[in-house]
């Protein structure tokens, strides 16, 4: 928070600012991503190379501590394997996008 004025000719009056992290919202988010991936990827198994492999990247991302910059690393680099692992498969490429722009914006 930059410098800020109370309201002109306020007494007792104070101001505060929650900075403890992140949000329910965001990291609930996130995770009905993961699961929404998770669907897509049983849906369309058969186009998705290495199948259990990418469910196996999935988890791991799903056990991140995304409140921590390692955590959101490894989401990241984990996200984006899969991201390559599922090329050109309907609808999932674009959940993966939105799942990566979401742990980036945690940051």
């Amino acid at each position: 928070m930059q410098n800020v004025q109370n309201q002109p000719g306020a007494f007792h009056s104070t101001q505060s600012q929650d900075n403890s992290g992140l949000g329910r919202e965001e990291l609930q988010g996130i995770t009905e991503l993961l699961v929404r991936i998770r669907q897509g990827m049983e849906r369309e198994r058969d186009q998705v190379e290495d199948y259990e492999l990418c469910v196996g990247f999935l988890d791991t991302v799903a056990e991140q501590t995304l409140d921590n910059p390692e955590g959101r690393a490894v989401a990241r680099g984990l996200l984006e394997k899969i991201q390559q692992k599922c090329g050109g498969v309907p609808g999932i490429v674009s959940l993966i996008a939105s799942t990566l722009s979401a742990v980036s914006a945690l940051a």
